[in-house]
């Protein structure tokens, strides 16, 4: 009985590891840490914190859906399938409002900063996201190539 009720808790540990949310960093001197992913009206608001780990303040871009030739937009697939890109996708840094193309701030040397993306019209059957490309340029850092993102995976909303 023992064993039956280990091996249980230990298949339960595996589906609950393979659903976390993970993030991969476009640089080591760049965090991300999803604070919340929230439906509002039809759209889905991830909330996160971007930290610049260098030793100098930094200014980044967060890139949107719309994008310019040879640039990475920001872009999320969920777990129904269907891609949102170019105009679904605002992205926002700090207090300023949402924008589908750039969003900057200056991101002082291990200050976290409050960042915004909107995933507009997501389907009503979608329960999570399985990955966001959150985009940005930030040259000073040497992060100025086209498809620099950071990746957020599993972000359940529902």
């Amino acid at each position: 009985m023992k064993k039956l009720i280990t091996l249980i808790s230990a298949l339960l540990l595996g589906l609950v590891a393979m659903g976390q949310t993970t993030v991969t960093a476009p640089s080591q001197n760049l965090k991300l840490q999803l604070k919340s992913a929230a439906v509002v009206g039809g759209d889905v608001e991830l909330t996160f914190l971007v930290s610049n780990s260098s030793q100098n303040e930094t200014v980044i871009n967060l890139v949107g859906g719309i994008y310019q030739t040879g640039m990475a937009g920001s872009v999320a697939y969920d777990n129904e399938g269907n891609v949102y890109e170019l105009s679904d996708i605002l992205v926002s840094v700090g207090n300023k409002s949402y924008t589908d193309q750039y969003s900057a701030g200056s991101f002082p040397s291990n200050v976290p900063v409050k960042c915004h993306l909107l995933v507009k019209g997501i389907a009503k059957e979608a329960r999570s996201l399985t990955k966001v490309k959150v985009c940005l340029l930030a040259p000073e850092l040497n992060v100025a190539s086209a498809g620099a993102c950071f990746e957020i995976n599993n972000v359940s909303f529902r």
